[in-house]
């Protein structure tokens, strides 16, 4: 039976925009609830930690979401300004386009008007809005909101300007409708204030939720810095003029980490950054495998307590007795041998002592796949093996630090310095003579290191830290050569 529900075991795509079954998947956490609050509009994270998923299920499983968080979304209009990444948003074409065309170009101005359009084309035909600009373009798109933003938002940008035409006509959606300016230029502020006006009328609010902003000038980390700076700022601007607009915005902990705005301590309140436990990653697990009706059976036949009930429903020691049907109790045999969960969260947690869920996944489907090439036909205690799963973490490191090498190329040579060095611990002298002669390097360096998740310092800050340590993740993938257990 182990055999058959080895070949149905899956668990799951590691990007949330991939799984179509992501409503039936996703674990309520304490940070879905901090979400879910009005005063949190920031949600920090690194790669892997399920800022997507968050955006994915409140955006295209917005029932599922409503019923997690209760009454917190009763009076809640939800709707996308980035992160599906289609022709609808903007892109970093577009904004390029009104850089070069416009010498007084400015971020936080564009994301002021680009908050505008997105947050007006959010109301359906149940709002009333005033007579105006908004009114006129909404009328002429009807329901049609499939359109290239990056036109419009170029024609409404001229409007905007100081010596911008009193009219201009705009077509999007195969629409065309003149919008007046006023006697000079379109206020954005007026556009704002309309859509504030419509949500007042109706008891409602509107949360615009922004996710893969790190993919605006990706290969421009100066020109993305000043973008997401603006984005910030246009948000804390419009939050506190127009209450009932909510921006709400998933960044990656690195990016924001480097951004210089007015009043960025203000936003301490007002975050979040999400992170998990071992509690957590085992429910994560246990729900994704037995969504399989094999793997299902064959749990329920080990651990009766998950028959007609859903995993959340368990108590927490019920999940990890279901789960320990899945992997080995341990790792490695012995008594005193830590527990497989335990092991596994201990090796994808990152130098920020965040734990990773994706890389969670990423290891377990990397079991599944090992232990099939096996092709052991001993039916064992549980479907997957220790050798399988020691075996998946190797493949898990290398696959975590082949993303780095491509999401950081300026740290390329600062990684390849690390391949072949025989210790993961360094003092903060040896470390840095290893990566003499790089740019970035010192202290700037060693900060970057740490936002990213490659270094843990043993005083918990950067500044005052005398040693670091790379915490097993990137160990293998680095090339590290330590003897021992990985």
């Amino acid at each position: 039976m182990a055999s058959k529900a080895l070949q149905k075991l899956s668990f799951g795509k590691v990007d949330s925009e991939s799984e179509i079954d992501l409503d039936k998947l996703f674990v309520r956490t304490r940070d879905f609830d901090k979400f879910a609050q009005d005063d949190i509009w920031l949600a920090l994270g690194a790669k892997g930690t399920g800022k997507s998923a968050l955006f994915e299920l409140l955006t295209k499983y917005e029932p599922t979401a409503r019923r997690l968080a209760g009454t917190a979304l009763d009076d809640v209009v939800i709707a996308a300004g980035t992160g599906f990444g289609d022709l609808s948003e903007v892109a970093t074409g577009d904004i390029q386009t009104l850089r070069d065309a416009d010498t007084n170009f400015d971020h936080d101005r564009l994301w002021r008007l680009y908050i505008a359009i997105k947050a007006g084309l959010a109301l359906d035909s149940s709002f009333t809005v005033p007579r105006g600009p908004l009114r006129d373009l909404l009328t002429a798109l009807g329901e049609r909101h499939d359109f290239r933003v990056g036109p419009l938002l170029r024609e409404l940008w001229q409007l905007t300007l100081g010596a911008a035409p009193s009219e201009i006509t705009v077509t999007a959606g195969g629409a065309s409708v003149a919008l007046r300016g006023g006697k000079r230029s379109l206020d954005v502020v007026t556009l704002l204030s309309d859509v504030n006006t419509s949500l007042q009328s109706r008891g409602k609010r509107l949360w615009l939720l922004f996710d893969k902003v790190d993919e605006i000038w990706p290969a421009d980390r100066a020109e993305r810095k000043r973008a997401l700076e603006g984005l910030l700022t246009a948000a804390m601007q419009i939050r506190r003029t127009f209450p009932l607009i909510q921006p709400k915005i998933l960044l990656r902990t690195d990016l924001w980490a480097e951004l210089d705005f007015t009043n960025k301590d203000h936003l301490t309140d007002k975050r979040i950054e999400l992170n998990w436990n071992a509690s957590q990653i085992t429910t994560l697990l246990l729900k994704r495998a037995v969504a399989s009706p094999e793997v299902r059976s064959y749990v329920e036949d080990r651990s009766p307590n998950l028959i007609g009930r859903e995993v959340e429903e368990l108590s927490p020691n019920d999940r990890e007795r279901s789960l320990m049907t899945i992997f080995p109790v341990t790792v490695y045999p012995g008594q005193r041998e830590a527990l497989t969960i335990d092991w596994i969260v201990e090796r994808v947690t990152d130098g920020r002592k965040t734990v990773l869920p994706r890389d969670a996944i990423v290891l377990a489907n990397y079991s599944k796949s090992i232990e099939l090439d096996r092709g052991d036909d001993q039916e064992g205690s549980t479907i997957l093996s220790r050798d399988s799963v020691r075996a998946a973490f190797t493949k898990t490191s290398e696959t975590r630090c082949e993303a780095f090498l491509a999401e950081f190329p300026d740290l390329r040579e600062h990684f390849r310095r690390l391949s072949g060095q025989q210790t993961s611990e360094y003092s903060k002298e040896s470390l840095l003579h290893l990566m003499k002669g790089l740019n970035p390097s010192g202290d700037l360096l060693l900060e970057r290191l740490f936002e990213i998740g490659i270094i843990t310092p043993d005083t918990g800050r950067i500044l005052t830290a005398r040693s670091f340590e790379i915490p097993r993740l990137y160990r293998t993938g680095l090339g590290l050569v330590i003897r021992g257990r990985p």
